[in-house]
This record gives structure tokens, sequence and C-alpha cells, in this order.
């Protein structure tokens, strides 16, 4: 399995997933600090007794840089997974954001996908939202149906 984990920060996703199955791992972070911090914890899945399947740190991979400009540069169908949040939206979270909602995100993101493949897709939801979530519900569908 290949997986995509956008907005990574410290990395610490990805070294799970990493660390725990055979797939190979690719994270994006914008953070040059956070990316630091990831490669070095990418080094020390060399020596973790942790880690549950052996070569972890070779199937994973850090890019530092804007995540739709590193995703313009990624071969479309080629993931099986992708692990994002919703970009924030200035100062403010859920529906009272300025943005598109994470559409052109989603646009950019939903083509790397192979047919089949899964997105975890999560969102910053107001509590007057919740359970339901139909603003993200209805973002996601809408892009979907336009791809």
């Amino acid at each position: 399995e290949k997986v995509l984990a956008l907005f990574c920060g410290v990395g610490m996703d990805a070294m799970q997933i990493a660390a725990r199955t055979e797939a190979t791992v690719i994270g994006v972070e914008l953070n040059p600090v956070a990316v630091a911090c990831a490669e070095r914890g990418r080094q020390l899945l060399v020596r973790n007794k942790a880690v549950k399947c052996a070569g972890a740190a070779d199937r994973l991979t850090f890019i530092q840089g804007d995540a739709i400009e590193v995703m313009k540069q990624l071969e479309q169908n080629s993931f099986d997974r992708i692990i994002a949040p919703r970009p924030k939206e200035g100062n403010m979270d859920g529906d009272l954001g300025n943005g598109d909602g994470g559409v052109q995100f989603l646009e950019y993101l939903l083509p790397l996908l192979k047919d089949q493949g899964e997105v975890h897709w999560y969102d910053f939801a107001a509590d007057h939202e919740l359970p339901d979530c139909e603003r993200t519900r209805n973002t996601v569908q809408k892009v979907c149906d336009r791809l």
C-alpha cells in the first residue's frame, strides 16, 4: 500500500503507519522545523524495538513544501490511502472560515487516489454541526461529483 500523509507536522501518523504496516509512506509538511523533527524520528525508527515491520525508515519519506504545490508534482492514481485534514482558513474554524472549505485542496488530492483508494479526511466542525457534519459531507460530495 502507498500512503500520503498531508500536513503531517512532525510525522507521528506517518511514522506509525510505516512502523506498523508494510506501506510506503510520504509525509508532506510546510514547516521546515517540523520536517527536521520528522526526519530525526524517521532515523530513530531504525533502532526502535517497537517497530513491527522491518524497513520502516526506508519506506518513509518526508517532503518539505506547500501541500498543493507538492501534490501537483505527484503521480495521479498512485496512492491507496491519503490522510489529510481540511486546511484551516485564516483564524477561524468550523463553518466560520473565509476560504473555500477545502474545495481546491480536494481537487488536487482526489486525483492522486487509485481506484478504490480511500481518503481519511478530517475537518474542523463547530459544535452545532455535530454529529451530522453536513457542511463537510456536502463539500466532499460536491468535489467528487465534479471530478
